[in-house]
């Protein structure tokens, strides 16, 4: 699942942490301008930060493929 935290709109962190709850792993984003906003309950967290939506996908995709086995990947 991927969470964006920028805005801090509660449902968000809601969701990540039901996902957490079910073991279903979140990756959590946040645009560079909101990062410093974090709540506390979530800054402990990795946080992909980023400037642009083009920014935001190749950090993602990157992460994406550093971690999630290519076996577990939909084709």
């Amino acid at each position: 699942m991927v969470a964006d935290f920028t805005g801090h709109r509660g449902g968000v962190y809601y969701e990540a942490g039901f996902a957490m709850g079910l073991e279903i792993p979140v990756i959590r984003t946040c645009k560079a301008d909101d990062f410093d906003d974090l709540h506390f309950d979530t800054e402990h967290y990795y946080h992909l930060k980023w400037d642009e939506p083009d920014d935001l996908r190749e950090k993602l995709q990157t992460h994406i493929e550093a971690t999630i086995p290519i076996s577990n990947r939909s084709q």
